[in-house]
């Protein structure tokens, strides 16, 4: 009740109170999970829209109806009427070769990270109720590595060894002027392939999320998302802890007209235990009908990858920071209601010690494509 009655005498200070509780939670699950190395369902970590993905991965200015779900379920409340959101994300198989140099004096091949490539395809929709707040639902499937028609014994399976499947339900409200809330609910099944098995883990977990709409121009953003239990791995090897993060993060309309529009945002995803991790772009949009994105991603993350030493082949796992740097780009185009978009964002690569180089093969970039259409 005291809360309440805070809230009806001053908005601001109820919006403050919330934003500093949301953002001290969010401190207090990194710390906690911060001693983990080892991580599961990593395709959580790159769920974004194509628009955003060609703006640096920033999800503040398209967290926006159904592009809200996975991201910042508070972007719900900015529509009217519904919205089909039609998404592909590929990222593509990637052989990191670790180098040092030997008695000679050569550079020679020490080690190998082979990073396997995975297909992520999501389905969602909004909905908007009026007063009592918008609502989505979200499905998704993850693959990773190569299509197995048979196994070692020969018997037909058809299937990938590795995969994850992803319902997902949201809500947003207003708060009043142009604050909003939002949370989603997630249901994570993950299937692996290990020691030759089949195993399945499944958990819940949720994003919740702040909007603040400041103007036409202005948003502001703050979301804590994967908040739950980890996968239910029966095998205690099998990496189940699910990384959780915030992002907070801004965007403007510089220009803004009937014919043209010209946008920058920024988010931010603390703490910054290894570097600065941020995500910017651009966008600029012709008559409603054509948009072209720029963007430029700085993530560092620590990874437990296996390692194969190519002098004995013996693999491991090895800790090891991996940095995702680099510029982005998308083009979009409008027609009718029916939204098309395509975007490029680079790859993830290994951060390197002082007696270390580094050889990238079969490299190549990661690619979005979306359909959506509003109705």
């Amino acid at each position: 009740m005291g809360l309440l009655r805070l809230y009806s005498k001053d908005k601001n200070i109820f919006l403050s109170l919330t934003i500093s509780s949301l953002f001290t939670l969010a401190m207090l699950c990194q710390t906690a999970t911060a001693s983990e190395e080892r991580y599961g369902a990593s395709f959580m970590e790159t769920f974004n829209s194509t628009e955003g993905n060609g703006m640096g991965e920033s999800t503040t200015f398209y967290s926006v109806g159904a592009r809200s779900l996975n991201n910042n379920p508070a972007g719900l409340v900015f529509l009217n009427g519904s919205e089909l959101l039609i998404n592909f994300y590929r990222y593509p198989r990637t052989e990191a070769f670790i180098m040092k140099e030997n008695d000679a004096g050569n550079w020679m091949d020490y080690g190998k990270y082979d990073i396997e490539p995975f297909e992520m395809n999501s389905i969602s929709y909004a909905l908007g109720l009026g007063k009592i707040g918008n609502i989505g639902l979200s499905f998704a499937l993850n693959h990773k590595g190569r299509f197995i028609r048979v196994n070692k014994d020969g018997k037909a399976v058809n299937s990938f060894p590795n995969d994850d499947m992803l319902v997902t339900f949201g809500y947003g409200h207003n708060l009043f002027g142009g604050v909003s809330f939002g949370f989603d609910i997630k249901s994570i099944r993950s299937k692996i392939l290990f020691n030759d098995k089949n195993e399945i883990g499944r958990t819940s977990i949720m994003n919740v999320g702040l909007m603040h709409q400041m103007g036409n121009r202005a948003r502001a953003g703050v979301s804590l998302q994967n908040i739950g239990k980890d996968l239910s791995y029966n095998v205690p090897d099998i990496p189940s802890k699910i990384r959780r993060r915030i992002l907070v993060g801004g965007m403007y309309d510089l220009v803004e007209n009937r014919k043209n529009r010209l946008s920058i945002s920024m988010d931010f995803s603390p703490p910054f235990e290894n570097g600065l991790r941020y995500y910017t772009g651009a966008e600029f949009s012709y008559l409603q009908l054509l948009s072209v994105r720029l963007g430029y991603i700085n993530n560092i993350e620590t990874y437990y990858n296996p390692l194969v030493n190519l002098a004995n082949g013996e693999v491991g796992n090895e800790e090891r920071l991996w940095i995702r740097k680099g510029l982005t780009f998308g083009l979009g185009a409008s027609i009718k209601g029916n939204k098309i978009n395509f975007a490029l964002m680079p790859y993830r690569k290994p951060d390197l010690n002082s007696d270390e180089k580094l050889r990238i093969e079969e490299k190549g970039y990661i690619n979005s494509f979306s359909f959506s259409r509003e109705f």
